[in-house]
């Protein structure tokens, strides 16, 4: 007979599944022998699919904001969460609750078990695959009109690609999990194209040569039209104020002035045009500028250039890969901030020589912490690649205590910095929310207010 599952149950079950990354089997015959079993509810709503290093997540978040604002209901699966698992399957941008989560993870569960029996399956589902059938099995049950599905890992083989949707999207490419994509931009640009497929538009937001080559060949070869940055799709005016971008547009459908971003930095005009050219591709749904310019300006995606007044003025931006610390570090330099105190904490399978070599040059001091995580660094291990550093690097016993650590020196007009990691982001996100507040004008009393946060545990 079936388990069900209650909620404790599922994470309980999910975390014996093992680390997503560290026990991915890349492939689709399980994910495609589950969804047959299932029903083929991936079959049963119409998808955006979008691929990429960086971006693809703030790709996918406009994207669902345009739809929902033109009135449709909107299904959105991405990776990984910050906090709680539910945030990666939304509707209308809700999260799934958690019983009904349990639910359907229950319902997954049993189909995994049946089919194993019988040796369809050739071993258990990931974690990712299983989170996996239980997005797509949730957008059928709640009838959604469309769904915008960002790609885990790669594209070819990532579990999400046996769904065939009505645009494909490709954000920018650069070097991050080599291990199992390849060591060059062109071998992971080819995984990445894997998600263009016959008959299906495909817009590639590739700025890098080699990546773009392989983007024209592969839709080339299986046959389908490519939209790019330069040929129909033009970024033509950028104005910042506050961080954040307004911009005016050309695409093969119409030309856009003044659209204003909600998500900071410039670099994500690049990331809104991907996301109204394939808004714009959706013929069959009735669209309209002022869908896309609303969508645009409400579009929320927690972790990335995340700014909140908290016991400090604290950023966080989850940049684990060297490019993803380009842009970080570049946002940061057009803002002029001058005392950025970093709380710092790393994947020991990420590129940290790179990255905090970007980054490090910024702070006044960091705070290195370890993350409750297979695959994390050690914070000893990343000071030994920096011995130069000395006296600005701190090595603290956990993250509460390194945020604490950053916000005690940090002054009211500097800024605390949480990067490094989606992971460290996620943990410490809560903490930073729930201590939001404006710090007093004057030093002693925006001090003596920290000491109070601190000894009453807020923080």
């Amino acid at each position: 007979m079936a388990v069900i599952m209650n909620h404790r149950e599922t994470l309980e079950y999910l975390n014996q599944k093992g680390n997503e990354v560290q026990m991915m089997h890349l492939g689709l015959h399980r994910t495609a022998a589950m969804m047959e079993a299932l029903g083929d509810p991936h079959m049963k709503y119409p998808s955006v699919h979008i691929a990429g290093t960086n971006g693809k997540g703030s790709v996918a978040a406009m994207t669902e904001a345009i739809l929902r604002d033109a009135g449709l209901v909107t299904g959105m699966y991405t990776s990984p969460h910050l906090v709680r698992v539910e945030e990666r399957i939304r509707v209308c941008g809700v999260q799934v609750p958690p019983s009904t989560f349990a639910s359907l993870s229950s319902e997954v569960r049993a189909t995994e078990e049946t089919l194993l029996t019988k040796g369809i399956l050739d071993r258990a589902l990931t974690t990712y695959e299983f989170l996996t059938c239980c997005a797509f099995l949730r957008f059928a049950r709640q009838k959604v009109d469309i769904a915008v599905i960002e790609v885990g890992l790669g594209g070819k083989l990532d579990a999400t690609n046996v769904i065939r949707p009505l645009c494909s999207v490709i954000t920018s490419i650069s070097l991050d999990h080599q291990q199992y994509l390849g060591n060059t931009i062109r071998k992971i640009a080819a995984e990445k194209a894997g998600i263009i497929k016959k008959g299906v538009p495909a817009i590639s937001g590739c700025c890098d040569p080699a990546a773009e080559e392989v983007m024209r060949r592969r839709a080339k070869t299986v046959g389908t039209s490519l939209l790019e940055f330069g040929g129909g799709l033009v970024i033509q005016k950028t104005r910042m104020r506050g961080g954040r971008a307004a911009m005016d547009l050309q695409t093969p459908a119409r030309r856009y002035t003044n659209l204003k971003l909600s998500l900071a930095g410039e670099f994500q005009t690049r990331n809104a045009a991907l996301a109204v050219a394939a808004a714009e591709t959706l013929d069959r749904f009735k669209i309209e500028a002022a869908n896309i310019r609303r969508g645009l300006l409400s579009t929320r995606w927690e972790g990335r250039l995340d700014e909140y007044n908290a016991a400090r003025r604290t950023l966080l931006d989850g940049a684990h890969n060297p490019a993803a610390a380009v842009i970080l570090r570049d946002y940061l330099k057009q803002r002029r901030e001058s005392e950025i105190h970093m709380v710092f904490g790393a994947m020991r399978d990420k590129n940290i020589q790179e990255v905090a070599e970007v980054l490090f040059p910024l702070a006044k001091h960091i705070y290195l912490t370890p993350l409750p995580n297979a695959r994390a660094a050690q914070p000893e291990d990343i000071v030994n690649m920096f011995p130069g550093y000395g006296g600005r690097v701190t090595v603290c016993r956990d993250m509460k205590s390194a945020l604490r650590a950053a916000w005690t020196a940090c002054p009211p007009s500097g800024l605390a910095l949480i990067t490094g990691s989606l992971y460290l982001v996620g943990d410490l996100l809560p903490f930073v929310q729930s201590s939001a507040w404006r710090p007093p004008k004057t030093p002693n009393s925006a001090l003596r207010s920290l000491d109070k946060m601190l000894m009453y545990g807020r923080v």
